[in-house]
């Protein structure tokens, strides 16, 4: 059961949210996106489906999941022949908006310590 339909975005939001073939990929991330998060599919309420419009017209807009330099520890800039210095947290690094995705998807079966699932029995 999805959270949001196009249909509802455009009823939300006017039907110029995005380009027509854009909508059905932005409406199944912004579903995807929820579903990610925990959010139950089975209630009925107007603020779901509103912030689902939000998260598609996100989607639409690129914004969603977009790439991330990594944490920002400092940033520096001097006017004078213009010089920029920006430093990350340790050990932050590049995230893609596609690997925000992706892990959104896999979530159920990823776990802190990899993709592999263990099961322990006692003999």
């Amino acid at each position: 059961m999805p959270y949001i339909t196009a249909e509802q975005v455009d009823s939300l939001l006017g039907s110029d949210w995005a380009e027509s073939a854009a909508k059905p990929l932005a409406v199944q991330m912004a579903n995807d996106w929820l579903r990610a998060k925990g959010v139950p599919a089975d209630v009925d309420d107007d603020r779901i489906v509103r912030a689902g419009a939000y998260l598609a017209k996100m989607a639409a807009a690129g914004t969603l999941y977009a790439d991330s330099e990594g944490a920002v520890k400092s940033e520096s800039v001097k006017a004078d022949t213009v010089s920029v210095s920006t430093e990350y947290q340790d050990g932050a690094r590049a995230v893609a908006g596609d690997m925000l995705y992706i892990k959104d998807l896999l979530h159920p079966w990823l776990t802190p310590y990899g993709s592999s699932v263990r099961i322990l029995s006692r003999l």
